[in-house]
């Protein structure tokens, strides 16, 4: 063993300026193939569960959603539900009309309360069959149900939300429309992209009562009288509640003609006026006015905002369609004019937010790594030396990640951070040696450094060996969401070590221009 890290270092001292150019062109080769990984910030869940999220057109009531509701899980319970002669499928599930259930996940955000949304939580037999059962109910939903909005999927990793946003802001909300319009069909040209849409939906027709004030008074009618008798025949009219014990049951006062409205009926709608205790025809005081309006108008920071969303097909990828849709929509944006804006969310502002949180705070821990490197070891040039070992992780990382086929996210990212401690650890051993041996054991430089490389060749390579067997656990069983930690540590850390300890005495022997032309090999120091 000594033999061969003899040979290895002094191999590596004679050509040390060639090792130096090697090293350095790897790590320019690792930054063009760290462009050939995919970037997936957080993987979708392992667990044995999908879930459907159902929005029905705004203003629909809720026997509607759940009458879509009963058809989907009809259609699980015939197709897709485990049975003696089907073992894998879905095994059970559970729905909530009207309102999401309470946080269950991180990867799950309910959506706001309303008549037209549900959400289905399916448990399946194993996490193998999810991507199968996405594809049958997705399909089905499509074919079954074309105007509702149904979001079939995994269970997020990394706090749910939609892969793809762009949220584009402006005061027209025509203009607004035609942009999403525009976005939307540049999304559906573009491979790995499904379920598009916007947050606004589409316009709705709404009858708009135009009270005419003199008619009213003349009448004995107020505008709140106009809006009870409404609202009693739509909706009903809360008048009151019952209390039984813990429970409170509100008491409702509805039209004995249901809540199917036309505008023959509303026309006919008799207001009753509460303070003359008369009832005229709505006609005779209003007229009934039909307008295409938005449903909903969202806003992000007080400005109209449209949310243009989309989900992934199986290999779609979303780091891939940001890069195809950025540039087009910076081309696009000249075309807008300068009031209306656009910004990215989905997966590109959650990377953004978190790798930039912990990215903020490097610059300060590298100020403080430098000052203690400096204090340790009072030279620029040791701490130099120090601090170009980082990037050599790098190199493994990036050869790890293609060859385990892994793709690079927020989980690597943290791996890459820790590697950095790990390698700057082995390089201020290695250091710190040779000065023991210069200083304290008066060697000659070149003896020094050979002597220190043979002996904490070995100790660097056994604590590398056991950190490396130590996270083989965490990469056979930490799923999707610990594995690209796991390779990164690993093989960033087997690479890093190695070229380390010939990177060191190499950089060493050429910023203290130490020549090894005549130097003859002292046996003494394998003692």
């Amino acid at each position: 063993m000594k033999f061969i890290e003899q040979t290895l270092i002094l191999l590596a001292l004679s050509w040390k300026r060639s090792v130096l150019i090697g090293i350095v062109a790897l790590f320019f080769l690792s930054i063009y193939g760290f462009t050939k990984l995919a970037f997936v910030f957080f993987p979708d869940s392992d667990r044995n569960m999908i879930t459907i999220d159902i929005n029905l057109p705004q203003g629909t009531k809720i026997e509607s959603t759940t009458a879509t509701v009963l058809a989907i899980e009809n259609y699980i319970t015939k197709a897709l539900k485990v049975t003696s002669e089907r073992p894998n499928g879905i095994v059970d599930w559970s729905s909530y009309i009207g309102e999401g259930p309470s946080s269950y996940d991180l990867g799950y955000n309910a959506d706001e309360p309303n008549s037209n949304y549900a959400h289905i939580l399916v448990n399946t037999s194993s996490f193998l069959v999810n991507s199968d059962m996405v594809k049958q109910i997705d399909a089905f939903c499509f074919d079954t149900f074309p105007n509702a909005d149904i979001k079939v999927g995994f269970l997020g990793s990394g706090g749910g939300g939609t892969p793809i946003e762009i949220k584009v802001s402006g005061d027209n909300p025509d203009k607004l429309a035609s942009i999403a319009e525009e976005i939307k069909a540049k999304l559906f040209s573009v491979t790995g992209t499904k379920n598009i849409k916007d947050d606004w939906g589409p316009k709705g027709k709404k009858f708009v009562i135009d009270i005419d004030q003199n008619k009213a008074q003349s009448a004995g009618i107020t505008n709140q009288d106009v809006a009870v008798s409404l609202q009693t025949v739509l909706d009903g009219f809360r008048a009151g509640e019952f209390r039984e014990k813990d429970k409170s049951i509100p008491i409702v006062m509805t039209s004995n003609q249901g809540k199917q409205q036309s505008l023959a009926s509303l026309e006919t709608l008799n207001i009753y006026g509460q303070n003359s205790g008369k009832s005229v025809p709505l006609l005779q005081v209003a007229n009934i006015i039909p307008q295409w309006q938005y449903s909903k108008i969202k806003r992000l920071d007080l400005t109209r905002t449209i949310n243009v969303s989309s989900e992934l097909t199986e290999d779609g990828n979303a780091s891939e369609i940001t890069k195809v849709i950025k540039p087009w929509l910076t081309t696009q944006k000249s075309k807008w004019g300068e009031e209306y804006t656009y910004k990215l969310g989905g997966d590109a502002e959650n990377s953004a937010e978190n790798m930039g949180a912990v990215a903020n705070y490097l610059p300060l821990s590298a100020f403080i790594i430098v000052m203690l490197l400096i204090i340790q070891f009072n030279s620029f040039r040791k701490m130099t030396m120090v601090v170009t070992t980082i990037p050599l992780g790098v190199i493994g990382m990036v050869i790890g990640l293609l060859i385990f086929g892994v793709p690079f996210g927020f989980m690597a990212f943290l791996g890459v951070i820790s590697l950095a401690g790990i390698v700057i650890n082995n390089a201020i051993v290695l250091i710190d040696r040779i000065e023991i041996e210069e200083s304290e054991l008066h060697r000659k430089p070149q003896d020094a450094i050979i002597a220190a490389c043979l002996q904490r060749f070995r100790p660097i390579l056994l604590a590398t060996f056991t950190t490396v067997l130590g996270l083989i656990p965490l990469y056979l069983g930490g799923g999707e969401m610990w594995e690209p930690m796991a390779v990164t540590i690993m093989i960033g850390l087997l690479f890093g070590t190695i070229i380390t300890l010939l990177f060191i005495p190499a950089f060493y022997s050429v910023l203290y221009k130490i020549d090894y032309k005549e130097y003859t090999f002292n046996e003494e120091l394998l003692k």
